[in-house]
C-alpha cells in the first residue's frame, strides 16, 4: 500500500504544470466488468483516440463494428487494466477497485467516502501528470467519463490544479430509450446513460410490448400472442438488457393488465381474435369500450398468471421493477357489476390484487421484485386512492404525477402529491415523480419538432427533489439523435437540482448555439417557461385540454357545439387539490373552463415572444454542429445549430396557435354556461350568449385562421408529418362557421 501511495505522490510532486490530453494519452481503467468496458471506451472518446462517427463509422463507445465477437470493446493496446495510474493519461476506478484511493482520502483531495452510497457520483482531479476519475459505483465512474468529454469538448487544456465533482441527488432517474420504434438502437441507451439515467423502462403504454404474454408463452394458453411475435420481442428484450448492462442502466417494464380486446383505435378483426386467444370462461365484461378481458378472480387466470411470472423472470431476471398500469391502453379490469367472479370487487381493489400477486409470485423467482402502481385514473378519489397505497406492501409504491398525467407546462407541487408521499415513506414504498422532461402527449402531435423547454426542466426537478421524491421517470422519452437542450438540462439539474437554472440554461444555450444565437435562444427559453408557468395553473383536463385529444376542437363553439366538452360522460375535470394561495382546479365547471382561457390569455403572448426570439436566433447563428453532438453515435444524423432551432420554432408556433384556440374555445364554454345558468330557456340562453360572445368570437375566427394558414404552410413543407388529418382544411370549416355565425 505504501510504495503505491509514494507512486502517486512523486508524480505529484514532480508535475510541472497542466495537462493535455491527446489521442495518444496512456489510459487505465483496472475494473473488469461491461461497464468498465464502456468506461474505457468512452474515455477513448474524450481523447480522441477514436472518432464519433455515424453509419458505419461508429464509434467504440458500443457499436458494432468496433466492438469482438463476444461484445467486449476492441481497446488499444495503451489501455491497460491494471491498478497502474500512467503519467499524462487518465485512471479511472471505484474506490474499491484501487488500492491508491487511499492517498487521495487520507490527503483530503476527494469526499467520495462521505457520499451517501445510494447516490451515483464521481470527482475528476489532476494529479501530477495524471487525471484521476474516482467514482463511488460503476455507473458514478461512467458519469465521471461523461463529464470529461464535455469538459475536453470545451478546452483541451486542463489546469494542474483542475478538479470537478459531481453527485446525482435524484436517486432513481428512469428514462425510456426512444419515444418510438422499440427497443431502439444501442445509441439510444448511451444516450439516456449519457444525460444522467440510472434505470431504463424498456416499454411504455403506446408499445405493444406490455405484458408478459409478449415475451414468454405460456402453458394454458399458448397462443395468446403468436409465437413468431413472442420469438422476436424476446430475443429484442434480451438485445436491450445486454446494453443496459453496458451502459449500468437498471432495466425495467412497462406493463399494461390485464390483456383485452382493444378500444377503437384496434382494428376489428384483431379484437375478435383476441376472443379466440383465452377460453370464454376465463373472460369477462371490462365495462368499457375496450371490451372482453381477461378476469383475475378465475383460477385458471391465476395459474395461468404463476406459469407466466416464472417463465419471464427465470428468462430475464435483470428485470427488477415494473411498472403497473391499466384502465386503458390494451388493460383493464372487470366490471364488478357485470363480472360474477368480481361481483362487488371494485376495479381499485382488483388492481390491488394483482398488484399483491405479482409481488408474491415474483418475488419467489425474482427477489426484491418492486410494483409500482400509478395515480393514473384513481386520483379522481383522492380519500380512496390514497387509502388503497396505505394498504399496499412494502414492494409496491407510486409513480405520480401533479395532475393525473405528466404535462409539459405543469409546475404543480400541493398537499395530493405530499400526503402521497408521506404515505409511500411510511410504508417503505417507493415514490417516482411521474412527468415530461422531452416529449409531451399535451404537445402539437405529428410536426417532428424539437420541444425544448430546458428551464420547466429545473422547475420540475426542484419540485421532485423539494418532494424528497426517490425518483423522477420521463413518461414518453425522446429522439436521442436530437440532442435536445432539454437533456441537457436533466442532467445538469438532476446533478445539482438546486443550481441556478438561469444560469445553467443560458450556459446551455450559449454552448449549444454560439455566443451570437445563445442569448436569443435563452431569452426564448425564459418568455416560454413565464407561459408554461401561466398555463401551469390551469392543468384540469387530461388530455382533452390538450391538442391531439382536444374533443370540440373541429366544432363550431356556438350553442350546440359545446356537447363534447360539456357532455362526455369521461369529460370529468381532475379532483380539487390545495396549495398555498391556490386551490387547482376548484370551481364550479364555469369557473374551470374559464380558468383554462384566462391562463392561455395570460401565456400566448409568452408563446408569441418566444417565437419572435427564435426567429432573431435563427437569422444569426452560426451553422455547424451543435455543441453536444458527442452525445449521440447512432445512425440517425442529428441537426445542424439551425435546423434545431427551427424545429424548436416549430414546436412554439404550433402550441401556441392551438393552445390559443382551445383558451378561446374553453371561454365560449364558459360563457354559454353562464348564459344557461341566467336566462330562462335555451331561446333566451342563445340570445344571452350571443351577446355576451361577440368579441371572443371574432377572436376565435382569427385564431381559426391563424391555425388553418400555419397548417397549410406546414404541409406544403412537409413538416406535419400526418397530412391526412387536415387540420388546415379543418380549421378553415371552423372559421367558416363562425364567421356565419356572426352574420346571422
Amino acid at each position: 500500500m505504501e510504495h503505491k501511495d509514494r507512486e502517486v505522490e512523486k508524480a505529484a510532486e514532480a508535475a510541472p504544470g497542466g495537462l493535455r490530453l491527446g489521442a495518444d494519452a496512456p489510459l487505465s481503467v483496472p475494473g473488469r466488468s461491461a461497464v468498465h468496458d464502456t468506461v474505457a471506451a468512452e474515455l477513448l472518446l474524450a481523447i480522441g483516440a477514436i472518432g464519433a462517427g455515424t453509419g458505419q463509422d461508429r464509434t467504440a463507445a458500443g457499436n458494432e463494428p468496433n466492438r469482438t465477437k463476444d461484445g467486449g470493446e476492441r481497446l488499444p493496446s495503451f489501455v491497460v487494466r491494471e491498478d497502474r495510474p500512467q503519467p499524462g493519461g487518465i485512471f479511472a476506478a471505484t474506490l474499491a477497485e484501487s488500492a491508491h484511493a487511499r492517498e487521495f482520502i487520507v490527503r483530503g483531495l476527494i469526499d467520495l467516502p462521505n457520499v451517501d452510497p445510494g447516490l451515483d457520483a464521481f470527482e475528476l482531479i489532476v494529479y501530477g501528470q495524471t487525471l484521476y476519475i474516482w467514482a463511488n459505483t460503476p455507473r458514478g465512474l461512467l458519469q465521471g467519463a461523461y463529464q470529461l468529454q464535455d469538459r475536453l469538448r470545451a478546452s483541451r487544456e486542463l489546469p494542474s490544479s483542475w478538479s470537478e465533482r459531481g453527485t446525482f441527488r435524484i436517486p432513481r432517474r428512469i428514462f425510456h430509450p426512444r419515444f418510438e420504434g422499440w427497443p431502439g438502437e444501442r445509441a439510444d441507451f448511451r444516450h439516456i446513460s449519457r444525460l444522467g439515467a440510472s434505470h431504463c423502462l424498456l416499454s411504455h403504454d403506446w408499445h405493444k410490448q406490455r405484458n408478459f404474454q409478449q415475451f414468454v408463452v405460456g402453458q394454458r394458453f399458448p397462443d395468446a400472442v403468436d409465437a413468431d411475435v413472442v420469438r422476436r420481442n424476446a430475443e429484442q428484450l434480451r438485445t436491450a438488457i445486454d446494453w443496459c448492462t453496458s451502459y449500468a442502466l437498471e432495466p425495467c417494464l412497462w406493463m399494461t393488465e390485464l390483456p383485452c380486446q382493444g378500444g377503437p383505435w384496434v382494428p376489428e378483426a384483431e379484437r375478435e381474435r383476441f376472443l379466440t386467444r383465452y377460453s370464454a370462461e376465463c373472460l369477462s365484461d371490462s365495462g368499457t369500450y375496450e371490451g372482453m378481458t381477461l378476469c383475475f378472480a378465475h383460477p385458471e387466470v391465476r395459474a395461468y398468471y404463476r406459469d407466466l411470472i416464472g417463465s419471464f423472470f427465470r428468462t430475464f431476471p435483470e428485470i427488477g421493477t415494473l411498472f403497473l398500469f391499466g384502465m386503458d391502453s390494451g388493460g383493464e379490469l372487470c366490471d364488478p357489476d357485470r363480472c360474477p367472479r368480481c361481483a362487488g370487487m371494485s376495479p381499485i381493489a382488483q388492481r390491488d390484487r394483482l398488484i399483491r400477486f405479482l409481488l408474491e409470485e415474483g418475488g419467489r423467482v425474482r427477489p426484491g421484485l418492486r410494483v409500482l402502481t400509478t395515480s393514473w385514473h384513481w386520483e379522481h378519489d383522492p380519500a380512496a386512492f390514497l387509502a388503497h397505497q396505505r394498504q399496499l406492501p412494502a414492494g409496491s409504491g407510486l409513480y405520480m404525477a401533479a395532475q393525473k398525467d405528466g404535462w409539459q407546462a405543469e409546475r404543480q407541487s400541493h398537499e395530493l402529491l405530499r400526503e402521497a408521499r408521506a404515505i409511500c415513506r411510511e410504508r417503505g414504498q417507493l415514490f417516482i415523480g411521474y412527468d415530461n422532461f422531452h416529449w409531451g402527449d399535451d404537445s402539437v402531435h405529428g410536426l417532428r419538432d424539437i420541444q425544448d423547454f430546458p428551464l420547466g426542466i429545473a422547475a420540475k426537478l426542484q419540485r421532485w427533489f423539494a418532494l424528497q421524491a426517490d425518483g423522477v421517470f420521463d413518461h414518453w422519452g425522446g429522439w436521442g439523435e436530437d440532442i435536445a437542450s432539454n437533456a441537457v438540462a436533466c442532467r445538469a439539474f438532476m446533478l445539482n437540482p438546486l443550481a441556478d437554472a438561469e444560469a445553467v440554461c443560458r450556459d446551455i444555450a450559449h454552448r449549444q448555439f454560439g455566443d451570437e444565437a445563445g442569448p436569443h435562444v435563452f431569452a426564448a427559453w425564459s418568455a416560454l417557461e413565464r407561459a408554461h408557468r401561466c398555463l401551469s395553473v390551469a392543468c384540469t383536463w387530461a388530455p382533452v385540454q390538450w391538442p391531439g385529444w382536444y374533443m370540440a376542437k373541429m366544432r363550431v363553439p356556438v350553442p350546440g357545439g359545446f356537447e363534447p366538452l360539456i357532455s362526455r360522460h369521461d369529460n370529468e375535470p381532475l379532483p380539487p387539490k390545495a396549495a398555498a394561495g391556490i386551490t387547482y382546479n376548484g370551481g364550479e365547471p364555469q369557473e374551470l373552463f374559464q380558468a383554462v382561457h384566462d391562463a392561455w390569455r395570460e401565456a400566448y403572448p409568452g408563446f408569441a415572444a418566444a417565437a419572435a426570439c427564435l426567429e432573431q436566433a435563427i437569422e444569426r447563428v452560426a451553422d455547424g454542429e451543435l455543441f453536444y453532438r458527442h452525445w449521440w453515435d447512432g445512425a440517425a444524423p442529428s441537426p445542424s445549430r439551425k435546423l434545431h432551432l427551427q424545429r424548436q420554432l416549430l414546436y412554439v408556433r404550433a402550441g401556441g396557435a392551438f393552445g390559443r384556440d382551445i383558451g378561446l374555445h374553453f371561454g365560449l364554454c364558459a360563457l354559454y354556461l353562464r348564459a344557461a345558468a341566467e336566462a330562462d330557456g335555451e331561446a333566451a340562453r342563445d340570445a344571452a350568449f350571443r351577446r355576451l360572445a361577440e368579441p371572443l368570437l371574432r377572436e376565435d375566427l382569427e385564431a381559426s385562421e391563424q391555425l388553418a394558414a400555419l397548417f397549410a404552410e406546414l404541409g406544403a413543407t412537409g413538416a406535419d408529418l400526418r397530412p391526412g388529418r387536415n387540420i388546415a382544411g379543418r380549421f378553415r370549416e371552423k372559421a367558416d362557421g363562425i364567421r356565419r355565425y356572426l352574420r346571422e
